[in-house]
């Protein structure tokens, strides 16, 4: 289980809008070949538009905290990991 690629995946996607909706209408599509776990998995595969709505709505829809979500979401390695 990478926590690391989760949160890149997430952060990615709350600020990437063409990554969060292949995303949203593919999940199977997309996250083949990243070092998730099937609960990671599971989790991305569940979200919703609404989910994106707010980052306190991420956050709670995957069970992370605003502040890990922050805290990847200025990563460079997170801007540039497009799905």
């Amino acid at each position: 289980m990478s926590q690391r690629e989760f949160m890149i995946i997430l952060a990615h996607t709350h600020i990437c809008t063409a990554c969060r909706t292949r995303l949203l209408e593919d999940p199977q599509g997309v996250l083949p070949g990243r070092p998730l776990s099937a609960e990671e998995r599971e989790r991305l595969a569940g979200l919703k538009f609404e989910d994106y709505l707010t980052p306190e709505a991420l956050t709670r829809a995957v069970g992370v905290t605003v502040a890990d979500l922050e805290a990847y979401r200025d990563q460079g390695v997170v801007r540039l990991r497009h799905l």
